[in-house]
């Protein structure tokens, strides 16, 4: 069986929603990027015997097969046939593969493996804003609050984040519930701020409200005030969110409470 190699790889400079890459049409920045290809390898264009492009979101300016407009868009003949493949966030590995076993088949001798997604020009998914329930900058204390950080910890969450960030261009909402003496210390607040710095990101600051039973209450206000400042200070952007219908017991947390016998 014949063996596949990659010879030579390239892309565009990461992008983001909005970005320096926002005004060329797909079909054109996929054809940049398979002449960059032609440059790098010195193989002659006639020889490419497919183009295989991943691409999720085929609608739009991305529709009606992208990886064809993208050959035609570039220094490749036109006799050079193209195809697109969706396999969601697995499209350009997909397309990898389905070259490789063309070449190991033994049917092709150079195929072109690609990807293409603008963001700006057809979005992916619902305009939606990304909420992250944090409550805590460090594994030890979230491992606790939030049992799921056992196995997702604090930096894979916001890491998590930022790549949604960086590809939809919309800010993470961190959400904080402050509970007195738990998470609320000086420390943790600059630890927090330390890890949202220069992030686009919004932290919304939850006082805890007092529910029958609980061991847990809010901070204290001065408390509360201080870890504010400190996070502003980080040059990060935080509010407190208002508490309503304490008096009915319709806060967040004491609906479940009052249900109980």
């Amino acid at each position: 069986m014949p063996a596949a190699y990659i010879v030579a790889a390239t892309r565009t400079a990461g992008g983001r929603k909005g970005g320096k890459l926002a005004g060329w049409h797909p079909a054109d920045l996929g054809g940049a990027v398979l002449n960059s290809i032609l440059d790098k390898t010195g193989a002659d264009p006639a020889l490419v015997e497919d183009v295989i492009m991943g691409c999720v979101g085929q609608v739009g300016e991305q529709s009606l097969n992208v990886a064809r407009g993208a050959v035609l868009a570039s220094r490749l003949p036109e006799s050079v046939p193209a195809t697109s493949v969706d396999r969601q966030c697995g499209s350009s590995q997909q397309a990898l593969h389905f070259a490789a076993q063309a070449v190991m088949a033994g049917s092709m001798d150079i195929v072109i493996a690609s990807g293409v997604e603008s963001m700006t020009r057809v979005p992916m998914g619902l305009s939606v804003t990304l909420a992250v329930s944090l409550h805590a900058p460090d594994d030890e204390l979230r491992d606790t609050l939030v049992p799921v950080n056992q196995r997702w910890k604090v930096s894979e969450v916001l890491g998590a984040a930022w790549d949604y960030a960086g590809v939809t261009g919309r800010r993470v909402s961190i959400e904080y519930a402050l509970i007195r003496d738990i998470n609320d210390q000086a420390w943790r607040a600059d630890r927090l701020g330390s890890l949202l710095a220069g992030r686009l990101a919004h932290v919304n600051l939850i006082p805890l409200n007092p529910t029958p039973g609980s061991k847990w209450t809010a901070s204290r206000p001065g408390v509360q005030r201080e870890f504010v400042r400190r996070l502003s200070d980080a040059g990060v952007p935080v509010t407190v969110r208002d508490t309503r219908g304490r008096e009915i017991d319709g806060a967040c947390g004491q609906l479940a409470a009052s249900a109980r016998p």
